[in-house]
């Protein structure tokens, strides 16, 4: 959550499209109807009644590894798996909201920019300029086993392509001018040829023709979220990102986070206020003080320790 100068609060819901943890699949009163349309249509709801601001899910392209260097832990105890693909997930709950945004992660790792450009501009035309996209350049050796490699790139070699990435893409959704679609039924002329540009990107990891074949969407971009806490991370955010996500452990260190991140993105010739902070907060609600611990207790006894390693 994070809170404007008018002291408005902004909430994003932290959202598998899956199981939602160990305490999403076990507790007594979850749904376990999580391979259903249903499931999220419900979710996006709640969400929209209470008005959050965004709907943000996480993504992964491989199962976790993490202990004992197999998969058997994650599938045993539902802990990072299964993942759906979060796009067709927000589609589907775009369908039954009208204000609430919709947040997609995926990464710039394993995928091409024409077609991520294309599949946003797509979603935020069809959801009237709702579309979000969490900007990964993944995290495990195993999603690069995936896609037919053994391990991934160093960092620094991961945001060097995540910098040419979003350069090409974003080029792809300036491609079409505001003003380019006429759809003029009494002269025939459906656009202006002139208002549509190539894109001709040519980097070290990317090359790109375009223009996109969609045109320019009603946020022109998607909102770019982004969540790293690297130097490298921190640097590539405060230059793209209009959110991001931290999660810190004191008041302090959120506090160094946030100037650091406003000093970088003025840098970067960015007004700060454009640029915002959206703080971690796992909050369990009680009618009273007692009762909001003993609900705390009792998810935490639901909670297989293997299952968070």
């Amino acid at each position: 959550m994070s809170f404007s100068r008018t002291g408005q609060m902004h909430l994003a819901a932290f959202m598998n499209a899956g199981a939602q943890g160990t305490i999403g699949w076990r507790h007594p009163d979850a749904a376990d109807n999580f391979l259903s349309a249903e499931y999220y249509t419900h979710i996006a709801r709640v969400l929209e009644a209470a008005c959050f601001d965004m709907a943000f899910i996480p993504d992964a392209l491989a199962m976790p590894r993490s202990l004992g260097g197999n998969f058997d832990p994650a599938v045993r105890w539902g802990s990072g798996t299964p993942r759906l693909d979060p796009l067709p997930a927000l589609a589907i709950m775009a369908a039954v909201t009208r204000h609430l945004g919709l947040a997609a992660t995926v990464s710039t790792g394993y995928h091409q920019p024409f077609t991520l450009a294309r599949t946003f501009s797509t979603l935020d035309h069809l959801t009237h300029g709702r579309a979000a996209w969490n900007v990964v350049t993944s995290f495990q050796d195993a999603e690069a086993q995936n896609f037919g490699e053994d391990k991934l790139p160093p960092r620094d070699v991961r945001y060097a392509k995540a910098e040419e990435f979003m350069e090409a893409t974003t080029r792809l959704w300036d491609s079409w001018a505001d003003d380019a679609l006429v759809m003029d039924k009494a002269s025939g002329v459906f656009g202006h040829p002139e208002r549509v540009r190539a894109t001709d990107y040519k980097g070290e990891f990317f090359k790109v023709q375009g223009p996109l074949g969609v045109p320019r969407s009603p946020q022109g971009y998607p909102v770019i979220v982004q969540a790293g806490a690297s130097p490298a991370g921190r640097d590539f955010a405060s230059r793209w990102a209009d959110v991001i996500f931290c999660s810190h452990e004191s008041f302090e260190s959120a506090q160094a986070f946030y100037a650091d991140m406003k000093q970088r993105a003025a840098a970067h010739g960015r007004d700060p206020d454009q640029l915002k902070v959206i703080v971690a907060a796992t909050t369990v609600i009680g009618a009273t003080h007692d009762e909001a611990i003993a609900k705390h207790n009792a998810y935490a006894a639901l909670v297989t320790p293997e299952a968070g390693l």
